[in-house]
């Protein structure tokens, strides 16, 4: 009986990566280990980061009151409530 087929088959990719980079994976990843595997979790990974990244609601308020503070298009009685907030 054969197995059943995945309901996420593997596509095969090519692409380019400066010869440098393709060294520094080598030395990294074990004899081991999978360098496909390697390569698909550090884009999952980098894809959550960056959703998560977007998401205002993952930060702190103390650190968006900081950081709006700090951008010039707020005008200097913005600047002062941020701040009072922050410091409240």
């Amino acid at each position: 009986m054969s197995r059943p087929r995945s309901s996420d088959p593997a596509k095969p990719l090519t692409f380019s990566m400066p010869g440098s980079l393709h060294t520094r994976l080598n030395n990294h990843i074990s004899f081991e280990m999978s360098r496909s595997a390697w390569i698909s979790a550090a884009i999952k990974s980098k894809l959550i980061g960056e959703s998560n990244a977007m998401s205002l609601s993952n930060y702190p308020t103390r650190e968006l009151i900081a950081s709006l503070s700090s951008r010039e298009e707020i005008d200097d009685t913005m600047k002062a409530l941020l701040i009072g907030m922050l410091n409240a």
